[in-house]
Parts: structure tokens; sequence; C-alpha cells
């Protein structure tokens, strides 16, 4: 759906959205001038009914209207029913979405809180999440504070960003949330350009380790010729009879057959 001029709407409110939604919906009717009436601060102009200014008025009252009641889910039409004034409209909603007391405002602190960086989500969408919550806060009249939400932000980034969370620890800045929030967007741009270096020749990486295979103690191989153990086949001096066979070495003494003592 679009707006007159041809715009797109925001997306519709729903039950969990609602703090995103009043901020669009409040720009897309000012954009419309009527967020006045909506707001209440417009009364119905002095004059009957005909005159131009109360028609007027009562177009702007009827476009206000049409909006919100047409940017909600059907779910929420109950709420916009109560009203054919838009003011009376949008503070249902309000009081609706808004007006849960203490249990709303414990149960967005809790969600914060538990606040993760999925794998798939970049940082900036990472922290667009976490400024919802955080105007949701606000709305219930309990904002957190910039440090708050740097520490939010940091408890919630996995373990790869963890020489960044050491070195913002002295930083003069290190409680200005949109400059951590850059620092660690300046991290991600690193990391990216680091995933780049094939992985086998990252030695940071599993599979680089998983490819070099760790040297064995000669006591545990096992000669597939004789099937002693301390030495390989290719080292054995038994032949396939069973008789053992002459190995010569540069630079060493022949061993004859009779010499049973030698061990490789």
């Amino acid at each position: 759906m679009t707006n007159t001029d041809g715009s797109k709407h925001v997306a519709k409110l729903g039950n969990d959205n609602y703090y995103s939604w009043s901020y669009r919906m409040e720009i897309c009717l000012r954009k419309l001038q009527v967020w006045s009436i909506v707001e209440g601060s417009e009364s119905r102009p002095l004059g009957s009914d005909a005159s131009k200014a109360v028609k007027a008025w009562r177009i702007r009252m009827d476009l206000a209207l049409s909006e919100i009641v047409g940017e909600v889910e059907d779910g929420q039409l109950v709420h916009t029913r109560v009203s054919r004034d838009p003011s009376d409209v949008w503070a249902r909603l309000q009081d609706i979405h808004v007006s849960q007391g203490l249990g709303s405002a414990i149960s967005t602190w809790q969600k914060l809180f538990q606040m993760r960086k999925a794998p798939a989500a970049s940082i900036q969408e990472h922290v667009g999440m976490i400024r919802e919550l955080a105007d949701r806060l606000t709305g219930l009249g309990d904002p957190p504070s910039d440090s708050l939400l740097v520490a939010v932000l940091m408890l919630s980034l996995p373990d790869s960003y963890s020489s960044l969370v050491i070195s913002l620890d002295s930083h003069s800045s290190k409680n200005d949330f949109d400059f951590v929030v850059q620092r660690c967007m300046n991290e991600e741009a690193r990391q990216v350009a680091k995933q780049g270096v094939p992985a086998k020749d990252d030695p940071n990486n599993a599979a680089f380790h998983a490819n070099v295979r760790p040297r064995r103690d000669r006591k545990d191989i096992t000669c597939f010729q004789c099937q002693q153990k301390g030495h390989y086949k290719n080292e054995c001096t038994q032949t396939q009879n069973g008789s053992q066979k002459t190995v010569e070495t540069a630079g060493m003494a022949v061993v004859s057959s009779e010499d049973s003592e030698v061990f490789w």
C-alpha cells in the first residue's frame, strides 16, 4: 500500500512493533500535514458545517483516519473502531501498546539483557534491534543510559570481538554508544576482509591445523613386513621368507645376516 503521493507506507502495526510503527507513522502524518489533528493541537475551526474551512478540516480528518486505520493489521482493527476522530484512535492505540505497566518494562529489560548477536546478522542490524528495545523502554518512561547500552552491546558480541572489548576498556569514549557502535562496525569490516584469506592458508583456521598430520611416536609404529614395532616396512631388515637382509648405508658398516642383535 502507498501514500497518496506514491511513497510507500510503513510496516503495518502488529503486537510487537508499536514503537517503530508509531514513529514512522508520525513522520508520514506530518508529511501529509495532518499530524496536528492527530496529536490534538488542531481543533475544529469556527463556522458552520457548510463553511469552506470546516469542510477542508473534515477532509484532513478523514485523511488522517484512513492513513492510521490502513496501516494496522487485522488483529488491531478492533482498537480503531472506538471513534471516527483520528486523535481518539491514535490515543487508543497508544494506550493499548504502551500502558502495560511494570510487567511490560520488566519484559523489555529482560529481552535487552538477553540480546546476543546472531551469526548471520550484521553489526548494524544487531544494533538496530538494541535501539528498538531502548526506544520501547523510553516510551515506557524508563530510558536506558548510553553506558548501559554499551554494556549490553559488548556482552552480546561473539568471542571474535574480545580484543575490541579489551581495547575499549581504557578509551575515554567507552561510554559513548555511537562511538562504540562505529568501532564495532570497523572491527566487523576488518574481520570480513580477513575472511578473504583461503581457509587452508589461515593459521587461525581449524582446517589449517587439520591438514597438518602430527608426528607419531616410533614405538607405536608396526612394521607390515615382520609385524614388530619400532620401524616402517621400508626400514625392515627381514625379507618376506623370514631371513635377515643386508642393509647398507653411506658411512656405516655393513650389517651381516648373522647379527641378530641389530634393532632399527
